[in-house]
């Protein structure tokens, strides 16, 4: 699979998609204010080809989720009885949605995948 740049409609495209207030992460971005400011799609896919390129630019925040247990029943004395859940970034969700597609697409197109 040959490399190409990410483009402003995969931007475009992933927030189209994307639930405008489902919890960020620590950027609190929510999703709805990227799809509202497209003028900003261009910058985030400039940054996103730099990560890509230059790894050791990306941000730490980039990737740190914050996690929260959220107890599966009544019964909170074991951690047994919780679900983890964490809230990552909308950048790292947007950028990893997009790697996703171009995959997910890539496979099929070459009939890498077994049918079943």
């Amino acid at each position: 699979m040959n490399w190409r740049p990410i483009q402003i409609m995969e931007i475009t495209w992933y927030l189209s998609k994307a639930h405008n207030w489902k919890s960020p992460g620590n950027d609190q971005i929510q999703s709805y204010w990227l799809k509202a400011f497209p003028a900003t799609h261009r910058h985030i896919a400039k940054n996103f080809n730099t990560i890509i390129e230059e790894p050791e630019k990306a941000p730490d925040w980039l990737t740190t989720g914050i996690t929260y247990l959220i107890p599966k029943s009544r019964d909170s004395n074991e951690v047994r009885n919780y679900w983890p859940i964490t809230c990552l970034t909308t950048m790292y969700k947007t950028l990893t949605g997009i790697l996703t597609k171009r995959i997910s697409t890539h496979l099929e197109e070459q009939s890498l995948l077994p049918a079943e």
